[in-house]
């Protein structure tokens, strides 16, 4: 196993649907990558992030980590590939618009089929879907319900429009809460960016993921000339995976041909809701391109109670993909991951969970996003032992001392401890 202990590291990290910028993300991975440090025990230090002035869409972290007691140390360089851009362009447009254009997004994935697929494919995503739908309904039911209570209780010539005043803005203040508190507005431009994906219909999306692309083949054959990687790694993080999948293999597709392993991981992944869109045939041929003519490993991590990833889909069978092997499923446990009092206050906070997957763990556990980029074990070993809570992160004599329960996968379900 020493073997595969991994010096130096070069990771593509593609963000989710979140509106903040790459030093916004790269500020917050590193803040998170001391704290998880901190729970590890190990030492983890940074060199300043650099920006190409060519292009802002990129930002390069580089990363020192050393576990304390352990000789040795493990370097590796983020590229963070960036399209905050884009989702600033959907949330610019004026609010009609955005309104409008979100549920004419999500009334394409109802009028596809989409949606039924969703059910089959993971039904917990449904409340995901169901969720715009439901905050309007409910403050148009508390504006009505106030309408009808105020008129038919007062008399007088303008009862009726002041009771309809009263209750539009009733309704209107109900979903200035819902949308401070659930982000309503983003899940409207997520859902509008989404439909615009499927059907190709944004070019601004295309070039991005061509970029992504000729950033992957230009920074791994760099790397790979220089010696400075032993293992590249693209991962991402919920929608962020419909930019990965599609740009690496279209850098195979340019030639691309890496002679270090390469890994795709995928943390509470996006993909299923595009990909299951009829009219994603590109997206899913390059899942099938990854899969089946390039036979990369595939780690995508899910976590049971985030209604916002589509739990127990996996990307090859859950798109009709004959792939051996499929891609590996690891199961994550929110709450072994940070404290009770965290839990119980995130628990309830669909969007807070769903981030949780690139947030910084509080507790020892199976899963650290950070620690799988940072540390010193490759994907592979990673791949068979589904923990990253193991030598040289941890002393071989605390993991002997660790419940066997602790210690290992559950072997039925494949959840982390």
């Amino acid at each position: 196993m020493a073997s595969e202990m991994i010096q130096r590291r070069l990771v593509f990290l593609f963000p989710g649907f979140e509106p903040m910028g790459v030093e916004a993300h790269v500020a917050r991975f590193r803040r998170a990558s001391e704290r998880s440090a901190k729970a590890f025990g190990v030492d983890v230090s940074f060199e300043e992030p650099t920006n190409e002035a060519k292009d802002l869409s990129f930002a390069t972290l580089t990363a020192r980590l050393k576990p304390q007691g352990a000789g040795g140390e493990t370097r590796t360089d983020i590229v963070f590939c960036d399209w905050s851009d884009l989702i600033r362009s959907y949330e610019h447009r004026p609010l009609p618009v955005r309104v409008a254009r979100g549920f004419a997004g999500l009334f394409d994935f109802i009028a596809t089929g989409t949606v039924i697929q969703y059910l089959k494919t993971s039904w917990r995503y449904i409340f995901f879907f169901l969720y715009p739908f439901v905050a309007v309904l409910l403050a148009l039911l508390v504006g009505l319900g106030l309408f009808i209570s105020l008129d038919q209780g007062f008399s007088g010539p303008t009862t009726g429009l002041v009771a309809g005043l009263i209750g539009l803005a009733a309704a209107a203040g109900l979903l200035w809460q819902i949308d401070r508190r659930w982000h309503l507005r983003v899940a409207l431009d997520d859902w509008a960016l989404a439909a615009d994906m499927c059907r190709s219909r944004n070019p601004a999306i295309e070039e991005r993921v061509t970029r992504f692309a000729e950033t992957i083949q230009e920074r791994a054959q760099a790397a790979e000339i220089a010696g400075t990687a032993d293992e590249i790694v693209v991962a991402a993080h919920s929608l962020g995976a419909c930019y990965a999948v599609p740009a690496l293999a279209k850098a195979f597709e340019a030639g691309f041909a890496p002679r270090v392993p390469l890994h795709v991981l995928t943390v509470g992944s996006s993909l299923m809701k595009t990909a299951l869109h009829p009219a994603a045939a590109a997206q899913r041929e390059a899942v099938r391109r990854l899969l089946v003519d390039h036979g990369l490993p595939w780690t995508d991590c899910q976590g049971l109670s985030d209604p916002i990833n589509f739990y127990k889909s996996n990307p090859a069978t859950s798109l009709g993909i004959a792939a051996d092997p499929v891609p590996l499923i690891v199961k994550v446990r929110f709450r072994h991951m940070v404290s009770r009092a965290t839990y119980r206050r995130i628990k309830r906070d669909f969007f807070r969970l769903h981030r949780q997957f690139v947030l910084a763990v509080e507790n020892r556990c199976a899963y650290s996003l950070h620690m799988l980029l940072l540390g010193p074990a490759s994907l592979t070993q990673f791949r068979q032992t589904r923990s990253v809570d193991r030598p040289p992160l941890v002393a071989p004599e605390a993991t002997s001392k660790r419940p066997l329960a602790d210690k290992l996968a559950d072997p039925a379900t494949g959840a982390l401890s």
